[in-house]
């Protein structure tokens, strides 16, 4: 198994692909990051990974339609308002329907429908709490929260989170925490909120050790892209037009040969 590689990695990779002398101002430039930059959104826009799958979770207002999207989401997968799925259809159709969702791109919204009548039941975190694996969460009620309840965990520290209620007691339950929560952190149920699931965008790479979120096959495979965006800039169409084609072939046999680490379902795995 190959090791993640590191953006000052790929930049030495990018630097062989197009057999850059050292010294060349191309070499660690701004134009160069650039490049590389935009070769990883390419590479992440070209088929669903599942490394790249985020669960988002919005509070509901009463007799509120429209909810802003979240900054990191590209593309949603699957909609469920109140535990029940939604499918997308146009704007036009939106009001006349039952169980749909419409996006608006201009506002970065999601529109739902049915509207809910009822604003998400807050329950408030009252301590601090760590991370673990069986948390003893502290809150100012636990009326109308059970065992196996599925919640999410609305954090100021922007650390959401989804979890399991494995055991409730007098103004505590019990629940995995993957980050550490402050008192007045909210806990929603599920079955209360708009729950999404979703593509998010590839973070910016920045600094030498940055790595993308891509299998680790798909490291070096940008670099061809960047390659042909370098190319490109200095209309060598012919060197260009090679370097996409290696891009392309490589991402669809790396994509091939990736398999899930299970034996189950490989569905998004359909081009």
């Amino acid at each position: 198994m190959m090791a993640t590689a590191q953006l000052s990695e790929m930049r030495d990779r990018l630097e062989l692909i197009l057999s850059i002398p050292t010294g060349d101002s191309y070499v660690d430039s701004t134009s160069e990051l650039d490049d590389i930059k935009e070769a990883y959104q390419a590479t992440a826009d070209l088929y669903n990974f599942p490394q790249l799958l985020v669960r988002y979770g919005i509070v509901l207002v009463a007799d509120l339609d429209r909810y802003s999207l979240p900054a990191t989401l590209r593309k949603i997968r699957t909609v469920r308002l109140k535990g029940v799925k939604l499918t997308e259809t146009e704007l036009e159709f939106l009001k006349y329907s039952s169980n749909r969702y419409v996006i608006d791109g201009q506002q970065a919204d999601i529109i739902v429908m049915p509207i809910p009548t009822a604003a998400s039941v807050a329950f408030t975190i009252t301590n601090s709490e760590s991370a673990g694996s069986a948390v003893t969460i502290e809150l100012n009620t636990v009326s109308g929260l059970s065992k196996y309840d599925e919640i999410f965990v609305k954090a100021a520290s922007l650390t959401d989170e989804f979890s399991i209620v494995s055991a409730v007691g007098t103004l505590q339950i019990t629940a995995r925490l993957d980050s550490a929560k402050s008192a007045s952190d909210i806990i929603y149920r599920v079955d209360e909120i708009l729950d999404i699931l979703g593509y998010r965008k590839v973070p910016v790479l920045s600094g030498s050790t940055d790595t993308i979120l891509l299998p680790d096959a798909f490291d070096f495979i940008i670099c061809h892209y960047a390659a042909y965006l370098a190319y490109l800039r200095l209309e060598q169409f012919d060197r260009a037009k090679a370097q996409k084609e290696v891009w392309k072939e490589r991402c669809l046999e790396a994509w091939s040969a990736y398999r899930q680490n299970s034996t189950g379902l490989i569905s998004e795995f359909i081009t």
